[in-house]
Formats: structure tokens, sequence, C-alpha cells
């Protein structure tokens, strides 16, 4: 039986609009649960978040089912 196996580590900004200081500490722990509800419900395995007040960072799993676009359009 053949077998189709991949490891795909993506490293993904995603910012405010205009890079305005958006991110407030108080906020911080929702929207970062917020997104990982949305990475696993798509199946992405949230590796790591963290960010600034103006951007986040994500490192995820990415499975080979789902294309980089996809996930950054979800």
């Amino acid at each position: 039986m053949s077998q189709s196996l991949s490891k795909l580590l993506v490293h993904i900004v995603f910012s405010t609009k205009g890079r305005r200081l958006l991110i407030y500490p108080e906020i911080e722990p929702k929207l970062y649960a917020y997104v990982k509800g949305i990475c696993s419900n798509i199946s992405c395995p949230l590796l790591q978040i963290g960010g600034m007040r103006d951007h986040i960072h994500l490192l995820i799993s990415l499975p080979r089912t789902i294309a980089v676009g996809k996930f950054v359009a979800d």
C-alpha cells in the first residue's frame, strides 16, 4: 500500500489594518483562543501563537489537504 507523508510548518503573520496598535494585553487571550479555535475547526494544529500590539504570528502544521491560501482565507 502506498503512503504519502508530509510535514509542512508554516509561519504566518497577520497585521492590523494600517498597523494600528489595536491588540491590547486585555484582549490577547480571547483573540488567541479565537484563532486557535479557527485552526482547530479546519484541522490545522496551532503550534505557537504570539505577537505585538499591531500583529500576530502563527506557527501551524499544515496538512497536505489544505492550501496555505485556503488557511489564510479561513
